[in-house]
C-alpha cells in the first residue's frame, strides 16, 4: 500500500519532469544532458507524532527539505548526480532532545518506473535552548550507468521523507492539492 503511494507520487514526479522538459540545473558545462532533481510531491515535510498519535495536537517534532541543489558530471559509463539535501527540524517542546527524519532517494526512468530507491536517515540533536534546527548538506551520489550520456535527461532523481500512512493523511490534509 506504501509501494502504491509513493509509485504514485513518483509518477506524479515524472509527469512534471517531463511536462518541464528541463533540468533545474540544465546543462552542466561540459555539455551533457543531466536529470531533473526534485522534491517527491507531498513528501517534501514530515510530522512526527507522539506514541499513539496522528492528529496535529499530537505532533512533537516535524521537518522539511530545505534545501537541494544537484549537479551532474560524466563518468566512465553514464553520469553521476551529485545533490547537496539541507534539512530543517523543529520541536514542540524542550525536553525533545534530537529528531531522526527518515528520508529516500529514488531514480524513475522516462517510462515513469522506479529504478532504484534507497533509504537514508539523518539525526539532528538540539541545541539547549532552541526549538529549530538546521543540517549541514547532506552529500548524495546517484549513478546513472547509461550507455548513451544524452539519455540522463529523461531520468528523474527524487528525494523525499519515508512517510507512514498517518504522515501521508496529515501532509495531504495540511496542504490539500
Amino acid at each position: 500500500m506504501a509501494a502504491a503511494r509513493r509509485t504514485a507520487a513518483f509518477a506524479t514526479a515524472a509527469a512534471a519532469a517531463a511536462l518541464a522538459g528541463c533540468s533545474f540545473f540544465g546543462s552542466t558545462r561540459e555539455g551533457q544532458d543531466c536529470p531533473l532533481v526534485l522534491q517527491a510531491p507531498s513528501a517534501e515535510t514530515i510530522a512526527i507524532f507522539g506514541p499513539g498519535g496522528h492528529q496535529a495536537k499530537d505532533v512533537i517534532a516535524g521537518g522539511r527539505i530545505y534545501s537541494l541543489k544537484s549537479t551532474c558530471a560524466r563518468e566512465k559509463v553514464g553520469v553521476v548526480v551529485d545533490a547537496d539535501i539541507e534539512f530543517y527540524a523543529q520541536r514542540a517542546a524542550l525536553n525533545i532532545n534530537s529528531v531522526t527524519l527518515p528520508y529516500f532517494v529514488a531514480v524513475v526512468d522516462p517510462q515513469q518506473h522506479i529504478l532504484t530507491e534507497e533509504s537514508f536517515q539523518i539525526a539532528l540533536p538540539f541545541p539547549a535552548a532552541e526549538y529549530y534546527r538546521q543540517s549541514s548538506p547532506e552529500h548524495i551520489a546517484v549513478h546513472l550507468p547509461l550507455t548513451d550520456r544524452t539519455q540522463a535527461s529523461a531520468y528523474t532523481v527524487v528525494v523525499g521523507f519515508q512517510l507512514t500512512p498517518d504522515q501521508i493523511a496529515f501532509n495531504r490534509n495540511a496542504h490539500p492539492e
